[in-house]
């Protein structure tokens, strides 16, 4: 799984700052302390934090946590982020959140509708009367599959010597995406090869608004991109703000 592997995942969206102001703006209205949901490296996290806001990271993996607790110790923002290793699915906290985030696709790993649904309703319950929950998902690129592409990105932060592929195959019945990566870095004459899958599950609109409306969000909103454009399948993601 990528997420073995904090350091190759962190690189590779070294330069991703699109959501940023988006939930930085949700954080400063609503206030903290934020709950974060798939906080991984820490990347929003610390940009809140960084805000002088109060934040609580789950992750159910533990190399992510471990490389965010580094990041976020060399900050100096310990008193402002808390990190636990805790499942999406069964977390349990005694207070409640004025804002609950699920960021960058985090909801893309409940593969199943069971899944969904405990998710939410967890999520349900641990915000408080008023509060916002927000979260984004990716809108699938059906076009790009079954093909080995480069990724563009990578060559920015790599250094000459390697070089990032990726081989995207979809499973239609389950609405799964499998992104295998390959790592290829010449080291003194000699390839070197890592590779790693991600899967994740992506969702049509309506079925996402079903889950949420089922789990008791009211005031359903959504957009198809962090400025708040209006939600369409030609749009780059599909994001949305539930009460």
């Amino acid at each position: 799984m990528i997420y073995n592997f904090p350091e190759f995942y962190e690189q590779q969206y070294a330069n991703y700052f699109d959501d940023i102001n988006f939930y930085g703006r949700l954080a400063i209205d609503y206030g903290g302390p934020v709950l974060e949901i798939g906080s991984g490296t820490a990347r929003l996290s610390i940009a809140l934090a960084k805000r002088g806001l109060e934040l609580i990271g789950i992750d159910n993996s533990k190399n992510m946590l471990e490389y965010a607790q580094n990041k976020i110790q060399q900050e100096n923002l310990s008193e402002l982020v808390k990190l636990y290793n805790l499942d999406m699915q069964n977390f349990s906290f005694s207070k409640k959140f004025p804002l609950i985030l699920a960021p960058f696709n985090v909801l893309a790993h409940a593969y199943t509708l069971e899944a969904q649904d405990k998710v939410f309703t967890n999520i349900k319950n641990h915000l408080a009367d008023g509060g916002v929950f927000a979260l984004d998902m990716f809108n699938p690129n059906f076009s790009q599959l079954d093909r080995l592409k480069i990724v563009p990105e990578w060559q920015h932060i790599s250094n000459d010597k390697s070089e990032l592929f990726v081989y995207q195959s979809l499973d239609e019945d389950r609405q799964i995406i499998s992104s295998k990566y390959y790592l290829d870095n010449l080291k003194d004459g000699v390839l070197q090869r890592k590779t790693s899958i991600l899967k994740q599950r992506y969702y049509h609109r309506y079925e996402l608004e079903r889950a949420l409306d089922n789990a008791g969000f009211k005031n359903l909103k959504f957009y198809g991109d962090f400025d708040k454009t209006i939600y369409s399948s030609a749009k780059p993601h599909l994001i949305v703000i539930a009460k």
